[in-house]
C-alpha cells in the first residue's frame, strides 16, 4: 500500500515538472515574440512619455483631451497650471481645488501631433496687441509683427514655456493648423524652471540641418534641329499618326513668337523645337508654348516643362485655327512646329457639339483605346455634381466609357465604374475637359457609371462603346 502510495506521489511531481517546463517554455517564447517585434509608438504614447519625463523631474502634469483641428478654423484653447499632485494624469487642467502657484515658477505647454503635420502656436498676451512703437520697429525691419508670437511646429511638435509674471500670457493659446488638418495630444506643466525639451525626450521628431542645393549644371543641349524633327516625325508615325505636316518661323531678338495654323478636324500632336545657336555664351533653348482657339481664346493645351522642347496633344471637333505662341528660344532663332495628325474616331458623336466631340476623341486617345467599331450602347447627359449612370451590359464584353465636357468651365471631371467587385476611373486632370475608363463584363448585366463634375456651370455628356 505505500509503494503504491509513493508510486502516486512520483507520478504528481513529474506531471508538476511537466506543466512547469511547459509554462517556462511557453514565457520564453512569448519574450522571444516581444523581443523581436518592432517598436511601435503612436501619438498617445509620444504625449505619455513626454509627461512621464516631465513628472520624474519634479513637474505638476496634466494631459488635456485630444483635439481635432482643420485647417483655416483658428483653434484657442485655455491653459491652466496643472493642480497640485498632478502627475501625468489625463484630464483637465484646471481641476478644481488646486493649490495656487508659485510666484517664479514656469508654465509649460506641449502639442504633439503626427509628424506630418504642420502647424503654429500663438500666446494671447493678456496686456493686448503690441505697443504703436514696437510695431513700427518691426516694419521697418521688414518683419510681421505677429511673427514674433507665433511659433511654428518641427516634426509635428511645438511647445511654448513662460516663467513668472510672463505665464499670464500662457492662458490662452491660438491653435492654426496649415496642414488639411491634424489630431492632437496637449501636455502642460508647471515646474521650479523649465522642463526638460521635447527634442531630448523625443529625438526621433529632430531633424537635422538642410543641406544647401547643389548645382544641376548647365541644360542638357537639345542637339541639332533637323535631327530633332525628323525624331519627332518618326516617332508620330510609329504611333500611327498618318500624316506629320511641319512649319516653320523665326522667333524675335528675346526668344518669342506665335504660330497661327489652320488644324483639320481629328487628334493633333504638335512638337515645338527651336534651334540652338553655335555661339559659345548663349542663352539657354527652353520652349513653354500653349495652343488655344481662335476667336474663342479656349485653351486646348500648355506645356511649361524644363525640356528643351514643347509638346501639345489635343483633338478637335472641326477644323479651325490654332494659335500657338511661344517663349524661351535662344534669340532670332529657327522654329519648327510639327503637327503630327490622327482622323477623328469613327462614331464619335457630332450631335453633342465640336467641342464635346473633340473631348471625346481625346478621352480615347489619352486612353489608347482602339477606334470604336460600333455606335454607343449607352450616352447621357449631366451637369455640376455627381450623377449616376446605370448601364446594361452583354456578359463577356468589354467596354470603353468617355465622360467629356461640352459647355461651361471644368475645375475637375471625374469617371468611375463598377461592375460585380471590380471597379475602376479616371480623372482628366488640370485643365483636361475628357476622362475616358475600359472595363469587361464577366456574368454581369449591368454595371454602374458614375460622372462627377465641378467647375462653372459645365454640361457634360458621356458616351458607352462596346470594344472587340
Amino acid at each position: 500500500m505505500a509503494a503504491a502510495r509513493g508510486l502516486v506521489e512520483r507520478g504528481r511531481r513529474a506531471a508538476a515538472g511537466v506543466a512547469r517546463g511547459a509554462a517556462l517554455a511557453a514565457l520564453t517564447a512569448l519574450a522571444g515574440l516581444t523581443a523581436g517585434a518592432p517598436a511601435r509608438a503612436d501619438l498617445s504614447d509620444d504625449a505619455a512619455r513626454v509627461a512621464r519625463m516631465w513628472s520624474l523631474s519634479g513637474a505638476r502634469v496634466a494631459r488635456l483631451p485630444p483635439i481635432f483641428v482643420e485647417h483655416g478654423r483658428l483653434r484657442v484653447l485655455a491653459i491652466d497650471p496643472p493642480p497640485a499632485g498632478a502627475a501625468g494624469a489625463s484630464g483637465s487642467a484646471g481641476a478644481s481645488g488646486a493649490a495656487g502657484p508659485k510666484a517664479e515658477e514656469c508654465l509649460t505647454v506641449a502639442f504633439l501631433a503626427p509628424r506630418i503635420v504642420d502647424f503654429t502656436l500663438e500666446p494671447e498676451s493678456s496686456s493686448g496687441e503690441l505697443s504703436a512703437l514696437e510695431g513700427l520697429v518691426h516694419r521697418l525691419r521688414g518683419q510681421d509683427p505677429e511673427d514674433e508670437r507665433r511659433i511654428h511646429s518641427v516634426a509635428g511638435a511645438a511647445a511654448l514655456v513662460r516663467c513668472g509674471d510672463a505665464r499670464e500670457t500662457l492662458r490662452r493659446v491660438a491653435l492654426e493648423v496649415l496642414s488639411p488638418r491634424g489630431a492632437f495630444e496637449v501636455v502642460v506643466a508647471a515646474s521650479s524652471g523649465p522642463p526638460e525639451r521635447l527634442e531630448s525626450i523625443l529625438p526621433e521628431r529632430v531633424s537635422g540641418p538642410v543641406a544647401p542645393r547643389g548645382d544641376p549644371g548647365r541644360p542638357a543641349e537639345p542637339g541639332p534641329l533637323e535631327a530633332r524633327v525628323a525624331r519627332a516625325a518618326r516617332r508620330a508615325r510609329v504611333e500611327g499618326a498618318p500624316r506629320v505636316a511641319p512649319l516653320d518661323m523665326r522667333a524675335s531678338t528675346v526668344g518669342t513668337g506665335q504660330f497661327s495654323v489652320k488644324l483639320p478636324e481629328g487628334c493633333h500632336r504638335l512638337d515645338l523645337m527651336a534651334e540652338v545657336p553655335g555661339a559659345a555664351v548663349r542663352r539657354a533653348t527652353d520652349l513653354d508654348a500653349e495652343a488655344r482657339e481662335a476667336g474663342t481664346g479656349r485653351l486646348l493645351d500648355r506645356d511649361r516643362s524644363d525640356a528643351p522642347d514643347a509638346r501639345l496633344d489635343f483633338c478637335l471637333g472641326e477644323p479651325g485655327v490654332v494659335e500657338v505662341p511661344f517663349l524661351g528660344a535662344a534669340g532670332p532663332v529657327k522654329v519648327v512646329l510639327s503637327d503630327a495628325q490622327w482622323p477623328m474616331p469613327p462614331h464619335v458623336p457630332g450631335y453633342f457639339g465640336a467641342r464635346a466631340r473633340g473631348n471625346l476623341a481625346a478621352a480615347l486617345k489619352r486612353r489608347h483605346a482602339p477606334a470604336p467599331r460600333a455606335q454607343a450602347i449607352a450616352e447621357a447627359v449631366g451637369a455640376q455634381g455627381d450623377t449616376l449612370v446605370p448601364v446594361q451590359v452583354e456578359p463577356g464584353r468589354c467596354y470603353f466609357a468617355a465622360a467629356a465636357l461640352a459647355r461651361g468651365e471644368m475645375r475637375a471631371l471625374r469617371i468611375s465604374v463598377e461592375v460585380g467587385d471590380r471597379a475602376g476611373r479616371d480623372d482628366a486632370g488640370e485643365g483636361g475637359e475628357g476622362a475616358g475608363v475600359a472595363f469587361c463584363s464577366e456574368v454581369e448585366e449591368s454595371a454602374a457609371l458614375r460622372v462627377s463634375a465641378r467647375g462653372g456651370s459645365p454640361v457634360w455628356v458621356l458616351s458607352v462603346w462596346p470594344m472587340d
